[in-house]
């Protein structure tokens, strides 16, 4: 199971498994940044779990921001998270 919690204008917390059988909660991404504008911060640090499905979904997240002209960030990162991004090669898209 994931959750998506705005904590604040510009700011949100996944927690749980962001994994195969989840990600398509979280489904379409676009619903997941109308409303915000300018920068929004996505904490991941409550996440137990991340498969390449889930990489998958920060990536396309990513994409879309990039797309509305939304600066995202990315913080909290696991240890388990930061691996299966080095093992993917995607670390340029997690940076700013």
């Amino acid at each position: 199971m994931i959750t998506w919690q705005n904590v604040s204008p510009n700011t949100v917390e996944l927690c749980g498994e962001l994994s195969q059988r989840s990600v398509t909660s979280l489904m379409p991404i676009n619903s997941r940044i109308d409303g915000h504008s300018g920068e929004l911060n996505v904490e991941l640090a409550k996440l137990a779990h991340v498969d390449t499905a889930g990489l998958a979904f920060l990536i396309e997240l990513q994409q879309c921001a990039t797309q509305h002209q939304i600066s995202l960030n990315f913080s909290g990162s696991t240890m388990a998270l930061d691996k299966l991004i080095s093992l993917y090669n995607a670390q340029s898209l997690f940076t700013q």
